[in-house]
């Protein structure tokens, strides 16, 4: 990994708060922070020249499994039966029935490189894989992987008390990913002191879903990571049957239990999928400030559904089950999706600026990260992801378009050239 710690980096072109400058130095100090940003300006001898390339803000992954990825090259599970989502989701459970720290590191490892190679340079590990020989020993095991790889990790530590809304036991795989509300809380405060001293490692917390945590509990959990000013996640009206079995058992939509339970849900709140929340719902949850997490690539493949977003939601991406690990397919398909639902084009403004506001700026704030990465300005990380200007997908461009147009709605991770996180190179194309 190349160390720009301490260098200048010189980009013919760059994206600057929202919009495409020209001759752009990057002064980075030896903390990986941006100290100094020129524009207009000629290279200086000594800069490290990023020849023909375009710098973006490094994206952020709002949410992922890592360990989903195993399943790749399995497509068809599930596939003949309308409960396709339900089949997948236990033969998931079966590659973590036998966990161990070593798997369970390896799975990190391959996953956290590949998002690497697509600009992924902060990723939010929605962990849930808790204990293999001992209470929360794999929890550390994410940890290494991230540091080993070089991506920068918020671990969402996930509670997981149930199987289900009437309080079913848990399945066998299950309770690799169970504990009581007080042991989990003692874990958490035990790894914000571990990752004290690690830069890119910061911690949040979830409630896996209502049908894993009861709705009580889901409350006493938000109460105490509001008061540690923690990031809270959950898992939300993804499927029609999770919303019908809360309803049977709770007389109420997930969305509505959640809302009803938590009046004090702000802007620390991410709510991922909300595939079949209704606009009225949706409108609440934008009105509290709380983040949507969709992500598209995954529920295509599951065959979940298009939620039904406005210009209102604020909305960031995940790549969940990590099947197909491409951030720009998931910025166009969100715009896409929508598209087709409403019969129209733009629809919630879901242009390429937009687009990548929502795979940076959007992200950090769903992780609590808005004002250490996001963006590129001066005192944020030296997050960057550079894109070649020389291959295929710009060859076109007249004067006056905008590369960032082409690249989001026609590029690749093949123009990916090099990827930097805290000013070191994690990734550069061969």
């Amino acid at each position: 990994m190349m160390d720009l710690k301490g260098h200048t980096l010189f980009a013919p072109k760059a994206w600057l708060r929202g919009h495409l400058t020209n001759n752009v130095r990057f002064s980075i100090d030896s903390d990986g922070k941006l100290s100094a940003i020129e524009a207009g300006v000629e290279p200086k001898d000594g800069d490290v020249k990023l020849e023909n390339k375009l710098v973006l803000p490094g994206f952020i992954n709002a949410h992922s499994h890592a360990f989903h990825k195993q399943m790749r090259g399995s497509s068809g599970i599930g596939s003949k039966s309308k409960t396709n989502f339900w089949k997948w989701r236990n033969s998931m459970y079966q590659i973590v029935e036998n966990i161990t720290f070593e798997k369970l590191y390896q799975y990190c490892c391959e996953t956290f490189k590949e998002m690497l190679m697509a600009g992924i340079t902060t990723v939010g590990e929605f962990h849930y894989v808790h204990h293999g020989k001992d209470r929360f020993d794999l929890d550390e095991a994410v940890i290494k992987a991230a540091e080993d790889t070089g991506i920068r990790l918020v671990l969402i530590e996930t509670l997981y008390c149930r199987g289900g809304f009437n309080d079913e036991p848990l399945q066998a795989a299950q309770k690799r990913f169970s504990s009581e509300l007080s042991e989990f809380q003692d874990q958490v405060e035990h790894l914000i002191d571990l990752v004290q001293d690690k830069p890119n490692v910061t911690i949040a917390v979830a409630a896996h879903s209502l049908r894993a945590v009861d709705p009580n509990t889901v409350r006493e959990l938000w109460r105490w990571a509001k008061e540690l000013n923690l990031a809270f996640h959950i898992h939300i009206e993804e499927q029609p049957k999770e919303i019908e079995d809360c309803l049977e058992a709770l007389g109420s939509t997930p969305n509505e239990v959640v809302l009803r339970q938590n009046p004090d849900l702000n802007e620390l709140w991410t709510m991922v999928h909300c595939t079949y929340t209704n606009k009225s719902i949706m409108a609440k949850l934008a009105s509290a400030r709380a983040n949507i997490c969709v992500c598209p690539l995954t529920e295509g493949f599951l065959g979940d559904g298009i939620p039904d977003l406005s210009e209102n939601d604020q909305v960031c991406l995940g790549t969940d089950c990590n099947n197909r690990l491409s951030f720009v397919e998931e910025m166009r398909w969100l715009a896409y999706c929508q598209n087709m639902v409403k019969n129209k084009r733009n629809h919630a403004g879901l242009d390429a600026v937009q687009l990548l506001k929502i795979a940076t700026e959007n992200g950090a704030k769903s992780l609590a990260l808005e004002k250490k990465v996001g963006e590129l300005a001066v005192g944020m990380a030296a997050d960057l992801v550079a894109l070649d200007l020389s291959t295929p997908t710009f060859a076109s461009l007249k004067e006056g378009d905008c590369p960032v147009d082409a690249w989001v709605f026609g590029g690749g991770n093949s123009d990916i050239s090099q990827v930097v996180v805290s000013g070191i190179t994690t990734y550069e194309r061969k």
